[in-house]
């Protein structure tokens, strides 16, 4: 496995989790899409993280995967708040997601 693919991996993840360790303790959780949606990115990261660690063939496909679909979903939402930046930066994530995926 390229050494590129595991810091990847641990730097998306540990970010997943800086970012919504940051987000609660700004604000509060009153809506159960929230919640949810905390949950499954947590879920996301944490498997990059153990992937990288266990260096699993089935778990590196599966958290890229897992975290294309997050990104992607996410776009929608920096185009309606006309977040500029953050498309560019998430844009820039999903091809870089779709390289890597090219050498797993």
């Amino acid at each position: 496995m390229s050494d590129y693919i595991m810091y990847y991996a641990i730097i998306a993840g540990i970010s997943i989790i800086a970012y919504w360790i940051n987000y609660l303790r700004k604000s509060k959780l009153n809506n159960t899409y929230i919640k949810t949606h905390i949950i499954a990115e947590i879920t996301t990261a944490v498997i990059l993280i153990y992937s990288v660690f266990t260096k699993s063939t089935v778990l590196i496909p599966l958290s890229f995967g897992m975290l294309l679909y997050a990104t992607i979903n996410i776009v929608g939402e920096y185009i309606d708040k006309k977040e500029t930046k953050m498309v560019g930066v998430l844009i820039i994530n999903i091809i870089i997601l779709i390289f890597l995926m090219n050498f797993l």
